[in-house]
């Protein structure tokens, strides 16, 4: 398992959905996987874009062998639970940038660090008066149960 898979060099494009609070699906396509990545996550998005959808696209200008090769062993279908997911806007409860982060059940923790212009908001969020931001409890336990199986990955935990 890799530490953190980093795919944004070979985005594509892609939509995610949390209209329906508590899921997170949609799908992706990268430069040197053949099809599109699907995804079926447990949480929600942080509050500046929760209960909205999110269209995004990337930029890949490498290699397609080289891409081919970087992404092998990445899951067509991404089932887990949602980390960090903002656009960067306010309320900002994370970062001030699109930050898209997960815990795939086959992958690990992956995360994709884009530029603003590189995402669109699709709907209008639920207010953040309406909602509470993401716990930092809930995404430090996240990270913590992700370091713990790379360890025991590399016979250090068992």
């Amino acid at each position: 398992m890799k530490m953190a898979w980093r795919p944004a060099a070979y985005l594509i494009e892609g939509e995610l959905d949390n209209t329906a609070l508590g899921r997170v699906s949609g799908w992706m396509r990268f430069a040197g996987v053949k099809g599109k990545v699907t995804f079926d996550l447990a949480g929600d998005f942080h509050r500046d874009i929760r209960g909205t959808k999110i269209c995004f696209r990337g930029d890949p200008k490498l290699d397609i062998t080289d891409a081919s090769a970087c992404m092998e062993g990445f899951a067509l279908h991404q089932t887990g639970r949602v980390g960090d997911m903002t656009a960067g806007l306010e309320p900002r409860d994370y970062v001030g940038y699109p930050y898209l982060e997960w815990y795939g059940d086959r992958n690990g923790r992956v995360v994709l660090e884009l530029e603003p212009e590189q995402i669109e908001v699709i709907g209008t969020p639920i207010p953040s008066t309406e909602c509470e931001p993401i716990s930092r409890e809930e995404q430090n336990a996240n990270l913590f149960d992700f370091a713990r199986q790379c360890a025991k990955d590399i016979g250090i935990e068992k």
